[in-house]
């Protein structure tokens, strides 16, 4: 039956200027909310709903077919789940969702469907699967799904909800006893028996009427229990709050598996790890590919003896995020694996990352079976375990469908004498895209979204991307499951009861919330989370000692496992806290409150006690940590970076421990000849921007190739890895051939800061990047030019060398920007003179330290 609702005033189910409406493709419209700009829609009146009790599934399949004898203005479905939705609109896939999310702040999808819909008969069918063991808050988790459709046309509005009228079913092929993929989260590896699938529930014409009616969901926990006049609705345990999607939709799009690379037959059930790729295929097999590419027709596996399986290996040219898909006939009960990998190592193929596995399982029906993964995994290489000893399979495609974050890659940098410049942007670039779906998350290995891991990923997005969706994501996610003593969670949404707490996480979520204004300019956002950021700033002072020392605190620290001395007050850890005062202290001082001046005393204290305390003379280098008020007698790369890098140390100081970092000595990665314990791929930010603090940039950057170029060599996917090792782990030194690390970790992805600051010499000084200060760097890198993305536009800056040693600057200042030219910097280099615009400065203005640029394009030779 149709209702339809008298509007009261203009009412529109979205509106551009209060949203982003983003074009995915095929007439669908993806709408997503931007910071300040609520969303002007219609209210909801639509109720959760799941099947009855009775049934233990954990993949539902849900429909519902209407009539519309009217074509509407804008047609906007709404639509979220627990745990993961696949959306079908007239038998057309359309999308999958929701991003990631709390339940207690669950996020919905929202498209503009018009353009799908037709005259009379319509259906909308979603397929869900429930992961099991999550937690929200004190609530279990529970299967769901929420949809609403809101027709517009002339005034009027139809709603179409999510109640007991939609018909489900469980999904009878779905093996509940999936195993997840790994242990950092609950998605799942695909157990499929296609024997048992549903064929065409997705189609208009699909006859439901054996399925059942949904069953409407009520509050299932606390006291008084719910009442038997109850009304179902769009809030109930354990979703106590929708939100509308604040990030892009992702781009999907199916990439096929055709350059297969290794085709053989293996012994035993079990699959014998690792296996060396042939690239030479067997005479069969390479006439057949040519056959199934160029004719488009369907690869013949042939039949293998008993107690073997063939093992197909597909190079898919790049690591690709997404959901592996197979069209396959085979005879009823033949088995398929689907394994993958995002690379080999020395030519050989593995499907085990470090607690993870990637191995899905499919069962055919003995028809043409069309299968999909559920959920999306990381792939370079995509395997077949084909068990068909009774007669051959037919293979009519596979591949994947690809998911990718939209980024837009906006900034760069160039050296014409160094290219390696270039080289990292790029191989950083890919490094965030790899790691990145619907959040920066640390590696396509755990996939979770760290709070540490935000703060690395910005050094990177920052200046390539200039994306400011995905950390205001993070920020906000984090400050929801801040706990009541002010501490916030090590990643979030929390997937779990483990809630883990990293101490240098929760410092560097203040310090990415400073990034995120200095680069953004979004105060609305700020000014949400400041009171979080204060408690959470309450909550570590109250770790520290007599000295503002962060001294035995009862939460563990990171410091990404490296060997280093944690009792007592830790230095390195001191250093994130040392960060989060001084850059807590500047956003009081953005956002105009009286405190900025009392968190910067703080700072002051503590850098004076970790500069005086744990200076060790005879070492000439910073200890590892304060017990007691004794000094550790470790010492490693991770501490003396930090007193590097906050500006710890003097430049005595500095000088003594510059003279040991940079030396060439012999080293494993693990520890130096010195007996430095050295830092990890993550942690050498630090290493290199304090070297470059105190004047040591050329040097810097030199260690940093040595160390980092084996990363970037033609046999990798130019990515920068979570460990200095591929294999097994490296932090111990042991090693296990049959495991691998990541060679994509987002913690990695700093260099484009290192090289605007220190090479560039772009420093941002003002919230939005209204004022960017420029100064003429140390480096011998005497020709650069690089584009920035900026709220205000692309900044253009190129140094250069012309005729007779004269320098020039060149810069294209967008927007309402200002730049404040640092002149004694381009003094300090040994010129005399200097004209801007063609203008010579006279002495009186060569005496200020700065010169403030406007819009334009402008030229400055020194």
């Amino acid at each position: 039956m149709k209702v339809w609702f008298l509007l009261l005033g203009f009412l529109a189910c979205y509106n551009t200027s209060v949203a982003q409406a983003q074009d995915l493709g095929n007439g669908l419209k993806g709408i997503w909310q931007q910071p300040a700009q609520p969303l002007d829609i219609a209210p909801w009146k639509a109720q959760w709903i799941w099947m009855n009790d009775s049934i233990s599934s954990n993949a539902l399949l849900a429909r519902k077919t209407f009539d519309i004898t009217e074509l509407p203005d804008t047609a906007i479905l709404r639509i979220t789940a627990s745990s993961q939705y696949q959306l079908f609109l007239n038998g057309k896939y359309v999308r999958r969702g929701p991003a990631r999310s709390a339940p207690h702040h669950q996020s919905f999808d929202m498209f503009d469907i018009s353009k799908w819909l037709t005259l009379g008969k319509n259906s909308i069918a979603v397929r869900v699967h429930r992961q099991q063991n999550k937690y929200s808050y004190h609530f279990e988790q529970r299967g769901g799904l929420l949809a609403q459709l809101d027709l517009s046309s002339k005034g009027k509005l139809e709603t179409l909800s999510s109640n007991s009228d939609w018909k489900v079913s469980s999904e009878p092929s779905w093996d509940n006893t999936s195993s997840t993929i790994n242990r950092f989260q609950q998605v799942v590896n695909d157990r499929v028996d296609m024997r048992k699938y549903i064929q065409h529930w997705d189609q208009i014409d699909f006859d439901d009427s054996q399925w059942q009616k949904a069953s409407p969901l009520y509050r299932n926990s606390g006291w008084p229990a719910v009442q038997k006049n109850d009304t179902p609705n769009e809030l109930t345990t354990p979703w106590t709050s929708l939100v509308p999607r604040d990030i892009p939709y992702l781009n999907e799009g199916q990439v096929g598996a055709q350059n297969l690379i290794h085709a053989a037959q293996v012994n035993g059930d079990e699959f014998i790890e690792p296996i060396r790729i042939s690239r030479q295929l067997p005479k069969d097999f390479s006439h057949a590919i040519k056959r199934h590419i160029s004719k488009n027709s369907p690869l013949e596996i042939p039949k293998v003896e008993k107690g073997k399986k063939w093992f197909l290996l597909f190079d898919l040219g790049k690591v690709l995020n997404g959901t592996p898909n197979l069209v396959i006939q085979g005879p009823s009960g033949t088995v398929i694996e689907i394994v993958g990998a995002p690379y080999a190592i020395d030519n050989k193929f593995t499907y085990k990352v470090v607690d993870s596995e990637f191995r899905d399982k499919v069962v055919l029906s003995g028809k043409k079976d069309h299968w999909e993964a559920t959920y999306f995994k990381p792939f370079r290489y995509m395997g077949l375990m084909v068990h068909n000893f009774e007669a051959p399979v037919k293979l009519y495609s596979v591949g994947t469908r690809s998911l990718t974050y939209p980024f837009e890659k906006q900034g760069n940098m160039i050296a014409k004498k160094a290219p390696w410049v270039e080289n990292y942007m790029n191989a950083t670039a890919k490094t965030i895209e790899v790691c990145t779906t619907d959040a920066f998350t640390d590696n396509y290995r755990e996939r979770r979204q760290y709070a540490q891991t935000g703060y690395y990923a910005a050094l990177g997005n920052y200046y390539l991307f200039g994306d400011t969706a995905l950390q205001r994501r993070y920020l906000i996610q984090t400050s929801q499951e801040q706990e009541p003593n002010g501490i916030m969670p090590a990643y979030a949404p929390a997937g779990s009861d483990d809630y883990m707490v990293i101490l240098d996480s929760n410092c560097l979520w203040i310090r990415s919330l400073h990034d995120y204004l200095l680069y953004s300019g979004d105060f609305t956002t700020v000014r949400a989370l400041f009171a979080s950021a204060s408690k959470l700033m309450e909550a570590l002072a109250g770790f520290t000692n007599e000295m503002g020392m962060i001294d035995s605190p009862p939460y563990p620290y990171w410091l990404d496992h490296a060997m280093l001395d944690r009792r007592g007050a830790n230095l390195n850890l001191n250093g994130h806290y040392l960060g989060a005062l001084e850059d807590f202290a500047k956003i009081l001082e953005w956002l105009e409150k009286p405190e900025s001046e009392y968190y910067r005393k703080k700072a002051a204290l503590l850098r004076t006690s970790l500069q005086t305390k744990l200076w060790n003379k005879e070492r000439e280098l910073f200890t590892d940590a304060l017990i007691n008020g004794e000094q550790s007698e470790m010492f490693s790369e991770h501490s003396n970076s930090t007193a590097l890098a906050l500006n710890i140390a003097t430049q005595e100081q500095a000088t003594k421990i510059a003279e040991q970092l940079v030396e060439n000595d012999r080293h494993n990665y693990i520890k130096r000849a010195s007996g430095l314990v050295m830092v990890t791929p993550a942690m050498s930010y630090y290493l290199h921007k304090g070297l470059c603090e105190y004047g040591f940039i050329d040097q810097s950057f030199e260690m940093f190739r040595s160390r980092f170029n084996k990363m970037l060599t033609p046999a990798t996917n130019g990515t920068l890895w979570e460990e200095w090792w591929l294999n097994g782990t490296g932090r111990t030194g042991e090693f296990d051939d049959r495991k691998t690390r990541s060679d994509a970790q987002t913690e990695s992805a700093f260099p484009p800061a290192l090289f605007a600051n220190y090479l560039l010499g772009i420093k941002p000084t003002k919230p939005g990047m209204k004022e960017i200060e420029i100064r003429r760097t140390k480096s011998r890198i005497q020709q650069l030019e690089a584009n920035i993305p900026t709220p205000e536009g692309n900044l253009f800056v190129k140094w250069d060398v012309i005729k007779k040693g004269v320098k020039s600057l060149q810069l294209q200042v967008p927007g309402n920007m200002k730049i404040r030219l640092d002149l004694k910097s381009l003094l300090g280099g040994g010129a005399t003179r200097i004209s801007i615009d063609g203008r010579s400065l006279d002495q009186e203005l060569k005496a200020n330290q700065y010169f403030i640029l406007e819009n334009g394009s402008h030229t400055v030779h020194f």
